[in-house]
């Protein structure tokens, strides 16, 4: 995954031998530490034509709280709306 696509994380290949089939997991790109197989994972995609409002929402609910955190989001936002606006022809309504 390109720093672009997700900023915080990034996909981390694990191969334990040949035979083994390659497993994934998501990294903090900061400090490293994984995402416990047994702790879900949610992921909204630019092209979903509901993700930017629900992105929009959290921002709203985390004002107050950590100012990096609300910058980080707020550019996520700014993303996929940017997106939205210049590729409409990759939106969607999820299955």
């Amino acid at each position: 995954m390109k720093p672009e696509q997700e900023p915080k994380y990034r996909a981390q290949v694990y191969v334990d031998d040949q035979a083994a089939p390659l497993e994934a997991h998501l990294v903090n790109r900061k400090t490293g530490e994984g995402i416990p197989d047994d702790e879900p994972v949610f992921v909204f995609r630019a092209r979903d034509v509901y993700a930017y409002q629900v992105l929009e929402h959290y921002l709203d609910l985390i004002q107050g709280g950590p100012i990096a955190h609300i910058d980080a989001v707020a550019a996520r936002v700014d993303d996929f709306n940017r997106f939205r606006r210049t590729k409409p022809e990759r939106m969607k309504t999820p299955d």
